[in-house]
């Protein structure tokens, strides 16, 4: 009895050594697995670091080339067309035939048109009023914009105080709110919308919001790439943008922007 009772401790005790054994390894293990998640959670909030600063710097390269292309067309393209202009009316003035005239008249009507949509597209793709009188002005003239080709109210309530910008952060917000308006006019089938900015704890906050029929939740996760830039920008500047829907009871839009933006994160001017 006693052997058998020794014999049976020996069994107990080379168990629990053998289960020490597979604890420890299993401890070790899964130090291992902690570790590696550990390495794979670093790496992936490096590469969206990675991916927040690509967006921001292609953003800026693309907002550069705007304003690049924009400045041609008004100096170069804009300023030919209204010496052209001038050139044919005193022609039609010295013009003899009615024939001649009529013809002249008919291209002043074509330059005229032409210089129209140049000046438009100058202005949609880097409006100068943005960069001489602010960010609040070109607002106002985005919402006009709005009202005459959308028919969409806007409302514009504003606090007055400066939006001390530079010229890139500036368009980046343009950008932004008529992005979000886009979105409104296109989809919330609504003609009212109100745009409010105001100045609290040193950040410029935005806020836009319609009374249209809003979304379900899985349309609220900025899928498109126009939300998707405008979401990268603002994590890549310690911002806040946010959209709360509801089906039935409209959209609203919140862009919270620092105005001190740490350097590091965020280059003023590219070279």
């Amino acid at each position: 009895m006693i052997k058998k009772l020794i014999k049976h401790c020996e069994q107990l005790e080379e168990l629990v050594r053998e289960r020490t054994r597979q604890l420890r390894e299993a401890d070790e293990n899964l130090k291992i697995e902690v570790g590696i998640r550990r390495k794979a959670k670093k790496k992936l909030r490096d590469y969206r670091k990675q991916i927040q600063s690509l967006t921001s710097q292609m953003s800026l390269i693309a907002e550069n080339e705007k304003r690049h292309i924009a400045t041609e067309l008004h100096d170069c393209i804009g300023q030919n067309l209204a010496l052209s202009k001038i050139k044919l009316g005193l022609l039609h003035k010295s013009a003899h035939s009615d024939e001649l005239k009529n013809l002249i008249k008919e291209i002043l009507h074509l330059i005229e048109q032409t210089i129209k949509e140049t000046r438009t597209l100058t202005f949609e793709l880097s409006p100068p009023i943005l960069y001489e009188s602010g960010l609040v002005p070109a607002v106002k003239w985005l919402i006009d914009q709005f009202r005459d080709k959308h028919r969409l109210n806007i409302i514009l309530i504003d606090d007055g105080l400066d939006k001390p910008f530079d010229n890139n952060m500036r368009f980046f917000l343009f950008q932004a709110i008529r992005e979000l308006l886009v979105n409104i006019a296109k989809h919330a089938q609504t003609l009212k919308a109100t745009i409010k900015m105001a100045t609290k704890n040193s950040k410029l906050h935005i806020t836009i919001e319609d009374d249209g029929i809003g979304f379900s939740g899985s349309a609220v996760n900025c899928t498109g790439y126009g939300l998707f830039n405008i979401r990268e920008r603002m994590n890549h500047i310690n911002g806040i943008f946010k959209i709360r829907s509801r089906p039935g009871r409209g959209t609203r839009a919140v862009l919270a922007v620092p105005f001190r933006l740490d350097k590091k994160l965020y280059k003023k001017e590219l070279p």
